[in-house]
């Protein structure tokens, strides 16, 4: 599947290793805009380079797409919680209104990256599945509605392993920040939580992965938690706890 990609870039002229560079304008914009956005994917791409390299996936391209798989909260960076200073502008809307506003990240993404002839098309589209049709659980929440799809991504759901891995640490990354401001932080939970939430929601149902992979990609996560905020996290039983 790595040699496919690389092929796919090579079609589309390659250039992805210029896109990590942290002079390169739409990453620079990127980092001005949303500075707390930049260091989430910054996260994530730390947590999908361990696990790229577990998998025999094409690091680079994994890189790129964690760190641009957000991008399009550049058309509205003070909405998203990990950019907010002081006020939360969602505080004077309807859950409805900022439902919208929250899930048109993902299509304002791929936007802005068909837009520049460096990105191939099979990124946009690992890009554009990483939140799948998963719920907005804060605004869905706030609403007090009693159905979920109203509050749901309207988009495709992971269709490979590489945007199945994008989703995963995306959410592990946002879960473990926000647990650990709360003084919740328990690292293995939050992985294996995470995952089955996930299975459990049918998120992960198009995508085929071995329990071998799974049990990679929880494994890369514990390394990467552990190493990030110095959490002893044991997985040497590991393989008897993957369903």
């Amino acid at each position: 599947m790595a040699d496919d990609h690389i092929q796919d870039v090579e079609k589309e002229g390659g250039g992805l290793k210029d896109l990590l560079e942290t002079s390169y304008p739409l990453l620079k914009t990127f980092r001005e805009l949303c500075p707390g956005t930049y260091k989430h994917s910054q996260a994530v791409a730390s947590m999908i380079e361990g696990i790229s390299i577990d998998l025999d996936l094409d690091v680079t391209f994994m890189k790129v797409c964690s760190f641009y798989h957000d991008i399009g909260k550049i058309n509205n960076p003070k909405y998203f919680s990990e950019n907010q200073i002081e006020e939360n502008p969602h505080d004077k809307l309807e859950p409805s209104i900022s439902y919208q506003i929250i899930s048109r990240h993902v299509s304002d993404t791929a936007l802005i990256l068909l837009n520049d002839d460096k990105f191939p098309r099979k990124l946009i589209q690992i890009v554009s599945q990483h939140h799948g049709t998963s719920v907005i659980k804060y605004f869905f929440t706030k609403s007090g509605s009693d159905i979920e799809d109203y509050y749901r991504y309207k988009c495709q759901k992971p269709t490979c392993v590489e945007s199945a891995i994008l989703m995963i640490c995306d959410c592990v990354e946002a879960r473990s920040r926000s647990e650990l401001h709360s003084g919740k932080f328990d690292p293995k939970f939050i992985i294996d939580d995470t995952i089955d939430s996930l299975l459990t929601d049918c998120q992960l149902d198009e995508v085929y992965m071995k329990l071998g992979d799974l049990q990679k990609i929880k494994t890369s996560l514990a390394k990467e938690l552990e190493g990030t905020y110095q959490k002893r996290i044991d997985y040497s039983k590991a393989k008897d706890e993957v369903k």
